[in-house]
Order: C-alpha cells, then sequence, then structure tokens
C-alpha cells in the first residue's frame, strides 16, 4: 500500500534504530491517531516491531496509559411530554403526551369525515 506524497524507507533486518529514531516513532504512533500499521509503514518499521516498542515504552511509564473513566449511571431524567393541537375549521383537538402516528392518522381521518 503506497501512501499519496510519502516516502517509503525499509531497513534491512540487521540495520539498528537509533534511540532518537525509535522515539520518535514511537511517539509518533501514540500522537497522531493515524492506524499503527500506517506510521509503521511510513517510517519503515514493521508493524511487529512498532508494536513492541510502544509495548516497552508503556512499561517503563514513558507513556501515559489510557484507561477508562469510572461512569456512574443515573435515572434518566423525565422527557417533557409532547403534544399536538390541532385547529382545522371549527374544530380544535388537542393531545398531550407522546402521539404515535397510527394514533394521530386516526384522529386526521375522524375530522375529515
Amino acid at each position: 500500500m503506497d501512501l499519496p506524497g510519502s516516502a517509503m524507507v525499509f531497513r534491512r533486518r540487521y540495520e539498528r534504530w537509533s534511540d532518537a529514531e525509535r522515539a520518535r516513532i514511537t511517539t509518533e504512533s501514540f500522537a497522531s491517531g493515524e492506524p499503527i500499521a500506517q506510521v509503521a509503514l511510513r517510517n519503515g518499521v514493521s508493524l511487529g516491531l512498532l508494536h513492541y516498542w510502544r509495548r516497552q515504552a508503556r512499561a517503563i511509564g514513558a507513556v501515559e496509559e489510557l484507561r477508562f473513566v469510572p461512569v456512574t449511571v443515573v435515572d434518566q431524567a423525565e422527557r417533557a411530554s409532547g403534544g399536538i393541537e390541532l385547529s382545522i375549521r371549527d374544530v380544535t383537538i388537542r393531545i398531550s403526551g407522546d402521539v404515535d402516528v397510527p394514533c394521530l392518522r386516526a384522529v386526521l381521518e375522524a375530522v375529515r369525515a
């Protein structure tokens, strides 16, 4: 997969990444918000190696872990009740509360009759 406008860099298996390069790529993989595979591909790093670097960064505490925030469920706030008021000729119809389509259709047909 080619990324538009990007140079592809691939290293041989025996070449080592400098600490600065490793830190830059690892930081980019956490901060960019894009898929890790794209960061790895753009930088010429295998996906497995980048995952390994990310695990190392988490293990030494170099990266703040993303955690779930505790949530408390409360009762649903009361909904404002709906209502419809129809004035057709000399007839006014008020329906309070939620109105479903079949009920409204029946009322309109009765008024038209």
